[in-house]
C-alpha cells in the first residue's frame, strides 16, 4: 500500500511540473513583437518588411516608416502628347527615361526631369518605315535603343532619329533546335557590348551576341528542382517503360525567366515567375559570366510569404541600380515592389494595391521597372502610364548606412543607425549594422546587446567567443585553482568511498536504474526477474525529459536557439515526448502479448523510461554548453548528442528483449509492428476527435432548432 501510495505521490509531483512548464513555457516567454503603422495620408499604401531570425520557419512582417513615396503619373497629359497606345515597357540611362508604346510604333525619351525630349515615331531600315507594334522590350546603352520586337521576331538597334542600325532575326546555327521559336522579349547589354536576348517560351536561356553581332550561344538557364522522391520515380518509370510510352511521357521543363538585367561588374540579375507553390523560392537569381547563380537564395522567397496575401503573387520584373541595389516587382495581386540591398536582405516593401487606381502611387497591375538613379519607375500597362516613386529621406538614410555596413565602413555607421531607430524602431538592418560595427570598434558588449535586438546570431557569436577569451584570459589562474581544488575533491571522497565503503546511494531499485546504462542487459535482468523495477524513477524520467526538451528549446544559448513564443506551444512538446513514449509503451504491449512477449505492461514503461537517461543527460548538456561554447565549437557536442540519442536506442532494444524473452530477430519484427501500431492508434484517435465534432455540431443544431421553435 505505501508502494502504491509512493507511486501516486511521485506521479502527481510529475504530473504538476509537467503543467506548471507547460503554462510556463506558453505564458510568460511570450511576447509582443513591436510594430508600427506607415500609413500615412500622403501615401496611399502600406510600407513593411520582414525580419527574419526571431525563431519561426517563415519570416515576420512588420510595418516600417515609409522609403519611398509617389512622386508624380508619366501619362500623356504630362507629356503633353496624344493618349498612348500602351506601355510596353520603361527603360532608364543617363538619367533619361525611355517609354515604350507599340501600339502606337513609338518611344518617348523623357529628360531628367521626365519631360518630354524626343518623340521617337518614326523607325526607318533602308529608306523603309518599319512598325513595332507588337514590341515589348526596351534597352539603351550608350547611343544604341535595343527593341524586342516580339511580334515581328526581331531584335532593332536604332539611334535616338529612328534609323535602324541592326536588324537581327533569329539566327542560322547548329546550337538553336530546329522547333524553335523565335519571340524576343527583353533585352540586355553589358559593360562589353555583349548582347543577351530572352524569347518567349523558350527554357534554353538568353541568346548571347557578341559586340559584333554574331551569335555566340545560350546563357542562364534554369534547372528543374528534382527531389529524390521524383528521382526514384523517374528512374522505376524509366525501367518499366516502353519506347512508345518513354516518347509519350511529359517531363518537367524549367520555367524560362520573365525579366532580367545587367548589374554591377557585368552580373546579370534574373527574375523568373514560379507558378504552382505555395511559397515559391529562389525566384531572384544572380549569374556570373559563366552562367551560374551566384546570390545563393535558391530556398529564399523574394515576394511575400504565403500566409501574408491571399493571392500568390508573381514577381514580373527587376531592375538594379549602380550599387547593386535590386527592385522586383510584382504584378497580379498586390503590385509591390521588393527591395532589396546587393546581399539580398530587404529593404523595405513599397507601391499601389490594386482596386485604388485612383490615388497617385497604386498600381492596377504591375508591368515592368526602371531604375534612374534612386527613383523607381512602374509601368501600369491597363492604366497606360508610369509612376514615379522618390526615395524619402528616411529611405535614403538607411540605404546610405546600409551601403557603408556592406561597404565594412562600420564605424562611420553608428550615428546614422541611431539616428535611424529614433525614427522606426522596426528596422532590423539598423540593428544588425549597430552590431557589426561595436564588433569592429571592439566594444563587443554594445555588439551582443544589438545582436540580440537584431537576430544577428552570427555576430552575436564572434561577439560572444572575444568576451569569452577576455574573461578567460583575466580569471584562468583562479579558474585553474579552483577545477584542481573540485578534482582533488572528488578523488579524496571516492578514496575515501572505497576505503570506508560509504554508500552514496541506499536505494537498490534507484541504484539499478542508474545501473542500466552500463549495465542493461544485467539491470533489465533483475527487473523481469528480481521485480527491481521502479515506476516512481520511472515516471520522474519520463516528466525530466518533458522538462528538459522544453528548457532546451526556451533557454539554450541564443546562439543555438530559435524560441519564437508567437508560435511555441509547450502541449506539442508534450506531445512529441511524454505522448510519444505512452504511445510506444501501449502499442509495444498490445503487439507482444499477441506475439508471444512475457513483458507486463509496467515493465514495458520502465523499461522505456530508463532507456532516455543518456538523451536527458545530453540534452542538459548541450544546454549548459550552448552557453559557453560558440557554434563553430559545438560540433563535437552534437556527435555526443546523437550518440547519447543511439544508445538509447540501444537500451530500450536490449530492455525490450529481456522483459519479453526475444530473440534479435523477433525483436525486429515486432517493433516494425509496433511502429505500425502506433499509426493506426494515432489515426484512430484522430478519427474519434473528427466523429466527436461532428456529433458535438449535431447536438449543437438540435438544440437551436428546439431552441428557436
Amino acid at each position: 500500500m505505501l508502494r502504491k501510495n509512493s507511486f501516486k505521490l511521485f506521479a502527481s509531483i510529475g504530473l504538476t511540473i509537467i503543467l506548471l512548464v507547460s503554462l510556463f513555457t506558453t505564458s510568460v516567454f511570450a511576447t509582443t513583437f513591436k510594430t508600427s503603422s506607415s500609413e500615412t495620408n500622403e501615401i496611399p499604401y502600406e510600407t513593411y518588411t520582414y525580419w527574419d531570425g526571431l525563431g519561426s520557419k517563415s519570416k515576420t512582417m512588420v510595418y516600417c516608416k515609409p522609403m519611398y513615396e509617389p512622386r508624380f503619373v508619366i501619362d500623356s497629359s504630362k507629356l503633353g502628347t496624344e493618349l498612348f497606345g500602351s506601355v510596353d515597357d520603361v527603360c532608364a540611362a543617363d538619367g533619361y527615361t525611355y517609354i515604350l508604346d507599340s501600339t502606337a510604333s513609338k518611344i518617348y525619351v523623357l529628360d531628367k526631369d521626365y519631360n518630354l525630349s524626343v518623340e521617337i515615331n518614326k523607325i526607318v531600315y533602308e529608306n523603309d518605315v518599319l512598325s513595332i507594334v507588337g514590341a515589348s522590350g526596351i534597352f539603351v546603352k550608350g547611343e544604341n535603343i535595343y527593341i524586342a520586337d516580339t511580334k515581328n521576331a526581331r531584335i532593332l538597334v536604332i539611334d535616338i532619329s529612328g534609323n535602324v542600325l541592326h536588324n537581327l532575326t533569329l539566327p542560322e546555327s547548329k546550337l538553336i533546335p530546329s522547333d524553335f521559336k523565335y519571340s524576343p522579349q527583353k533585352i540586355a547589354v553589358d559593360s562589353r557590348d555583349y548582347l543577351y536576348i530572352s524569347s518567349d517560351g523558350s527554357y534554353y536561356g538568353a541568346l548571347v551576341y557578341s559586340p559584333t553581332m554574331e551569335f555566340l550561344g545560350f546563357y542562364g538557364a534554369n534547372t528543374v528542382a528534382v527531389s529524390v522522391g521524383d528521382a526514384i520515380k523517374n528512374f522505376i518509370t524509366d525501367l518499366f517503360s516502353t519506347d512508345e510510352k518513354r516518347a509519350a511521357s511529359v517531363r518537367a521543363l524549367p520555367y524560362q525567366f520573365t525579366d532580367f538585367v545587367v548589374g554591377p561588374n557585368d552580373f546579370i540579375y534574373t527574375v523568373t515567375s514560379v507558378s504552382g507553390a505555395e511559397t515559391p523560392k529562389g525566384q531572384v537569381k544572380r549569374l556570373n559570366p559563366g552562367g551560374k547563380d551566384v546570390l545563393g537564395k535558391t530556398d529564399y522567397n523574394f515576394a511575400d510569404e504565403s500566409n501574408r496575401l491571399l493571392q500568390a503573387e508573381s514577381l514580373k520584373a527587376i531592375d538594379v541600380d549602380k550599387d547593386g541595389f535590386f527592385y522586383a516587382l510584382e504584378s497580379g495581386a498586390y503590385n509591390r515592389v521588393f527591395w532589396y540591398d546587393n546581399e539580398s536582405n530587404l529593404m523595405c516593401v513599397f507601391g499601389g494595391a490594386k482596386g485604388q487606381q485612383h490615388q497617385t502611387g497604386t498600381v492596377s497591375l504591375g508591368g515592368a521597372i526602371a531604375i534612374n538613379g534612386t527613383d523607381v519607375i512602374v509601368t501600369d500597362p491597363v492604366s497606360k502610364n508610369a509612376t514615379v516613386y522618390s526615395i524619402t529621406e528616411y529611405g535614403n538614410a538607411t540605404r546610405t548606412a546600409q551601403l557603408d555596413t556592406l561597404n565594412d565602413n562600420f564605424e562611420d555607421t553608428v550615428d546614422a543607425w541611431n539616428e535611424i531607430i529614433k525614427a522606426d524602431v522596426n528596422n532590423q538592418l539598423a540593428y544588425k549594422g549597430l552590431a557589426k560595427a561595436y564588433y569592429t570598434m571592439g566594444d563587443y558588449e554594445n555588439a551582443i546587446k544589438f545582436s540580440k535586438l537584431g537576430a544577428d546570431r552570427e555576430t552575436y557569436a564572434d561577439s560572444f567567443v572575444k568576451l569569452r577569451t577576455a574573461f578567460l584570459e583575466k580569471w584562468f589562474t583562479l579558474g585553474f585553482l579552483g577545477l584542481a581544488v573540485i578534482l582533488g575533491a572528488i578523488i579524496w571522497l571516492l578514496q575515501l568511498k572505497k576505503k570506508k565503503a560509504f554508500v552514496l546511494i541506499k536505494n537498490e531499485k534507484v541504484k539499478n536504474m542508474l545501473s542500466s546504462v552500463f549495465h542493461p542487459f544485467e539491470s533489465f535482468r533483475l527487473v523481469k526477474e528480481k521485480n527491481m523495477g521502479s515506476l516512481t524513477c520511472a515516471t520522474v524520467l519520463l516528466a525530466l525529459f518533458y522538462v528538459v526538451t522544453a528548457v532546451s528549446d526556451v533557454a539554450s544559448g541564443y546562439a543555438f536557439n530559435r524560441f519564437d513564443a508567437s508560435s511555441y506551444n509547450s502541449f506539442f512538446v508534450l506531445l512529441r515526448t511524454v505522448a510519444l513514449v505512452l504511445l510506444f509503451v501501449i502499442a509495444n504491449w498490445l503487439v507482444c502479448v499477441l506475439m508471444g512477449g512475457i513483458g507486463k505492461l509496467k515493465e514495458i514503461y520502465m523499461v522505456t523510461c530508463y532507456s532516455l537517461i543518456p538523451t536527458i543527460v545530453s540534452t542538459v548538456v548541450g544546454v549548459v554548453l550552448s552557453h559557453i561554447l560558440s557554434p563553430d565549437e559545438f560540433v563535437f557536442v552534437t556527435i555526443f548528442q546523437s550518440i547519447c540519442v543511439a544508445y538509447t536506442f540501444i537500451i530500450l532494444a536490449v530492455g525490450i528483449m529481456k522483459i519479453h524473452d526475444f530473440e534479435f530477430g523477433k525483436f525486429l519484427g515486432t517493433t516494425a509492428v509496433t511502429v505500425i501500431a502506433m499509426l493506426i492508434i494515432v489515426f484512430l484517435i484522430f478519427l474519434v476527435f473528427m466523429l466527436a465534432q461532428q456529433v458535438y455540431g449535431w447536438i449543437g443544431t438540435v438544440f437551436t432548432e428546439i431552441k428557436y421553435r
